[in-house]
């Protein structure tokens, strides 16, 4: 159901609908026209150097896979599936940008490797800022976001260490006849390919960095939009509420973020006191900023239909 467009659609109208009902949406109309334009411009120009540097994380992560991709076609495929996963469940930018990538290789492998390894390392540096914000923002450690923070930093570290052992998983899970269908092979070069970065511990040091910046970058960006609006949340708390809509904006169950994806922003705001207009009226902003980010890769995949037409 969650890959059935007109599901997500459904659902995020419903839980939209609901979300106006409890708030006025001519009070949030008028908090997010009065909000500093400057500072609007700033989250705007913070999200499209975010968006620079994931770019040179998956170009270094197919560099060091041997990969002949040029830095340029990197960033369009990157833009262009960035674009495209706006209306596909969660995770159809992956799959597009692995995809697009493979009509470039002939290591298929190396496609989908590249795009799980900076995938994986994304997350484990967006849940790291979510810990760190723990530390800095919150005094209650044992509160229910404390707990729900630590237990999926922990299972996204096991994950990601988990990932470059996944030729040994592979063939410990796989059955031998399986791994003589075409879905078996592809998943054992898929997982050969995810292991070979295992022996390039200094890359995946680089990446690791290079995803902290950006996830910071993303953090400080909700951080402008929060200050235009007039919020009184300091940094910390938005180091740990941010992850978590983020994640939540990962997850099939919405179309382009509306709906769910603001309601788990919205509460992770409810214990700074932030009146839910304003919390609806950041998280739309979210939402329209990000939807604004895959412009680009909209200019990219008209112009390049035009030219296969």
């Amino acid at each position: 159901m969650p890959s059935s467009y007109w599901f997500r659609a459904t659902l995020s109208a419903c839980v939209l609908g609901v979300l106006l009902a409890r708030t006025d949406a001519r009070d949030a109309w008028r908090a997010i026209a009065a909000a500093d334009v400057r500072l609007l411009l700033a989250a705007v120009v913070t999200d499209a150097g975010a968006r620079a540097v994931m770019i040179v994380r998956w170009a270094i992560l197919l560099r060091a896979a041997g990969s002949r991709v040029s830095s340029w076609s990197a960033a369009r495929i990157f833009l262009i599936a960035s674009f495209v996963g706006t209306a596909l469940p969660a995770g159809s930018a992956d799959v597009a940008r692995a995809y697009a990538l493979s009509r470039y290789t002939s290591r298929q492998g190396l496609a989908a490797a590249s795009v799980v390894v900076d995938r994986l390392l994304g997350l484990g540096a967006l849940l790291a800022l979510g810990a760190a914000g723990l530390a800095l923002g919150i005094e209650d450690a044992e509160s229910p976001l404390a707990r729900f923070v630590a237990g999926v930093s922990l299972g996204a570290a096991v994950l990601v260490l988990g990932a470059f052992g996944a030729d040994v998983l592979a063939r410990a899970l796989i059955p031998r006849r399986a791994r003589r269908t075409t879905v078996g092979r592809w998943v054992l070069r898929a997982a050969r390919e995810v292991a070979r970065y295992r022996e390039r511990p200094a890359v995946l040091v680089v990446v690791f960095g290079l995803s902290l910046i950006a996830q910071w970058l993303r953090v400080t960006e909700v951080f402008l939009l929060g200050i235009g609006l007039g919020l009184d949340v300091g940094f910390g708390h938005y180091l740990v509420f941010v992850p978590i809509g983020l994640v939540a904006f990962m997850l099939p169950i919405s179309v382009a973020g509306f709906g769910l994806p603001q309601s788990v922003m919205m509460l992770a705001l409810q214990p700074a006191g932030v009146p839910e207009v304003q919390a609806f009226a950041l998280s739309t902003l979210v939402v329209v900023l990000g939807l604004a980010g895959t412009l680009p890769g909209f200019y990219f995949y008209v112009r390049a239909r035009g030219v296969q037409a």
